[in-house]
C-alpha cells in the first residue's frame, strides 16, 4: 500500500493511460515511463514491460479508466517484479461498481458512456474516422 509521500516516478498504461501518466508527469516533474498490456482472447499480454530503472522507487501507476482492475493488477505485479518500492493508482475515471484505484478524479455508473477525446476516432483505411460507441 501507499503511505502518500511524494513519487518518484510515473507509470501509464498504454494507451489511454500513456496520455494521462504523461501530463501527470509533465505536471509533477517527474519521468515519465510506459507500460503496455494487450487483451486478445481473454488473455492479457505485457507487451511492453516496466524497466528495472524502477527499482526501489515510488511509483504513480496511471491509466485513464479503471473498471475491473485486471490491467492495474497485472501492471502492479509487474511493478514489483523489476523492484518498484511502493505503487500508488490513479485513473481519471473509476467505474463504480469496480476496482478502487488509490485516486480517481471522478467516478462513473456501470452505465453512463465514458468517451475520451483521444479514443473517438481510429485509423480506417488511412483515415481517420469515428469510432463507434
Amino acid at each position: 500500500m501507499y503511505n502518500r509521500g511524494p513519487v518518484d516516478a510515473v507509470v501509464g498504461i498504454a494507451r489511454g493511460g500513456s496520455i494521462v501518466g504523461a501530463t501527470l508527469s509533465f505536471m509533477l516533474n517527474k519521468e515519465y515511463f510506459p507500460i503496455r498490456l494487450a487483451k486478445r482472447g481473454g488473455v492479457t499480454r505485457v507487451i511492453v514491460p516496466p524497466t528495472r530503472d524502477l527499482a526501489d522507487r515510488t511509483v504513480a501507476l496511471v491509466d485513464d479508466l479503471s473498471r475491473t482492475g485486471d490491467t492495474f493488477r497485472i501492471a502492479l505485479h509487474e511493478l514489483k517484479r523489476v523492484g518498484a518500492k511502493e505503487v500508488f493508482t490513479v485513473a481519471l475515471v473509476r467505474r463504480e461498481p469496480g476496482f478502487r484505484p488509490d485516486l480517481a478524479a471522478t467516478t462513473a455508473s456501470a452505465v453512463d458512456k465514458v468517451a475520451f477525446p483521444w479514443g473517438r476516432e481510429e485509423l480506417v483505411n488511412g483515415r481517420f474516422e469515428l469510432r463507434k460507441l
